[in-house]
């Protein structure tokens, strides 16, 4: 007898909420205050062409150089990599996982902004003086980056177990696999 009540009780409650969220509640008779579902706007404002969200959207790390190839270049086996973000993937030590490459290949301008933000907000970045990486640059996060085809690339590598500033060459050595073709 009691489930069958807080039974009722919780459909009924379901069914109330289900019409008022999906009622059309604008005060205008045509509903068209608004182009967009759940968009408020201020009067006289316009719906930008999409609302969705931008992102550099990677299903799998195949834009991303060889994972053969990253590992030779750090000199650590490397299992396949892993999205972990916008345009963004992590390769983990086969043997041992607290070791690893981080790439991200940002082509979406509201990416590559988002990043820019990002490492002038931790501080200048070092121009990284190699001759195979003209104009490449050091974060004070250690994270080699380097703007090339409209793309902002970036490589962070952990795999020594050393201070991660020591490694910005096996980073570079990365990058550059990844940028010659």
């Amino acid at each position: 007898m009691r489930h069958s009540v807080a039974r009722a009780i919780v459909t009924t409650s379901l069914a109330a909420l289900l019409l008022v969220a999906c009622s059309d509640d604008s005060d205008d008779a045509g509903g068209a205050g608004s182009t967009a579902p759940g968009a408020t706007l201020a009067p006289g404002e316009t719906v930008p062409p999409t609302i969705a969200p931008t992102t550099t959207f990677i299903v799998d790390c195949a834009l991303m150089p060889r994972v053969g190839d990253i590992s030779a270049a750090v000199g650590v086996p490397l299992g396949d990599g892993q999205v972990t973000g916008s345009g963004t993937c992590q390769y983990l030590g086969l043997n041992d996982q607290s070791k690893s490459v981080t790439l991200s290949a940002f082509i979406d301008p509201v990416d590559q902004a988002a990043f820019t933000d990002l490492q002038a907000s931790l501080g200048a970045p070092t121009p990284y003086t190699d001759p195979a990486l003209p104009g490449a640059q050091v974060g004070v996060d250690s994270t080699l980056f380097i703007t090339a085809n409209g793309t902002v690339y970036t490589v962070l590598t952990n795999v020594t177990g050393g201070a991660l500033s020591e490694q910005v060459p096996l980073s570079a050595a990365v990058l550059a696999k990844w940028l010659t073709p």
